[in-house]
């Protein structure tokens, strides 16, 4: 049996994850009604779900977050060896004291 849920990491692509169809029988063959409340195990399958498209979406939030601030601290990196290239042309040591 496999368990894993995926989704599509984009959050504007809102594919369902795939359900294991043999899961998916399991609960549509019971003779209940999809919105049936006393199915507990149906809507606690949907909590999940929900769960895990919570955390693939927070997921991929952060892993770009990370590329932004890494290419944004690569861009501050060229501007400092820059500043010090600049600085050494002018005649001046550039110095690694804090300011005042």
């Amino acid at each position: 049996m496999h368990f894993l849920f995926r989704c599509s990491p984009n959050p504007d692509d809102e594919q369902l994850p795939e359900v294991p169809a043999d899961i998916l029988d399991q609960l549509e063959g019971r003779g209940f009604d999809m919105g049936d409340i006393s199915d507990r195990e149906r809507s606690a399958l949907q909590r999940v779900i929900a769960i895990n498209q919570r955390l693939y979406r927070r997921a991929w939030e952060l892993e770009h977050r990370v590329e932004e601030l890494e290419t944004h601290g690569q861009y501050m990196r060229q501007q400092i060896v820059g500043l010090v290239q600049l600085t050494r042309r002018l005649g001046h040591e550039p110095s690694t004291k804090p300011p005042r």
